[in-house]
């Protein structure tokens, strides 16, 4: 196992702001091109900040386990998730500052978000499901296993982050499922937009007895 820095801000964060490094275990020699999704070691899941106290407590848990909680995602989209049955699932994307994550903070303008990360090795030990583009895309679904998932997905296509090419822009909403409830030991980092979030994430962790790294990354998130 090797250090790296990992150029967040080329990895997912809104083009034309400064990269922020930071230092990150690994297991390959060499880091990847920054600009090749495929080759990167991370997985995010946006939430609101006022979701945090329920996550350090009892774990990111699939939206059908959930009662009181802040969801941010679009009720109709919710509803059709519900209907094939993906809120028994708890999804994340291959990159921060994808069309999802962009869309919810374009219409929730006044709350905080944060990104929970965890290592895609993590999700190929533990069965994760990928779905190769936007679940939503059409009404034929395909779930594949990790392995299978990964290689389905377009890439090279993602890697443009053309969000003007409709085929692209659903390539980059693909996503990975975990089937189980993620805990707070689980997560590889949360990233914060900014130090007054970072703070309250430090208040929440120390209230739920929990502890895990916090990284202030204003370029992953839509200002």
């Amino acid at each position: 196992m090797t250090h790296a820095l990992l150029n967040l801000t080329e990895r997912g964060g809104w083009l034309g702001q400064k990269p922020v490094q930071i230092d990150v275990q690994v297991k390959e020699t060499a880091m990847p091109d920054v600009k090749n999704i495929k080759g990167q070691y991370l997985l995010y899941h946006l939430t609101s900040v006022e979701n945090l106290d329920g996550i350090f407590q009892e774990g990111l848990k699939p939206r059908a386990d959930l009662t009181d909680f802040t969801d941010v995602a679009d009720s109709e989209i919710l509803n059709k998730r519900k209907v094939f049955e993906l809120d028994r699932y708890v999804p994340f994307h291959w990159f921060a500052a994808n069309p999802f994550d962009g869309s919810v903070q374009l219409s929730r303008p006044k709350s905080k978000f944060v990104l929970i990360s965890v290592y895609r090795s993590f999700a190929k030990q533990n069965g994760w499901k990928i779905i190769p583009r936007h679940p939503l895309a059409s009404d034929d679904i395909q779930i594949f296993n990790y392995n299978e998932g990964f290689e389905t997905i377009n890439w090279e296509l993602m890697s443009t982050r053309d969000y003007l090419n409709a085929d692209c822009k659903s390539i980059c909403m693909a996503e990975c499922l975990s089937p189980n409830i993620v805990f707070p030991k689980d997560f590889f980092m949360i990233f914060v937009p900014s130090s007054e979030v970072e703070t309250l994430c430090s208040e929440k962790m120390r209230k739920a007895g929990v502890k895990v790294r916090l990284s202030v990354n204003p370029g992953m998130f839509r200002k």
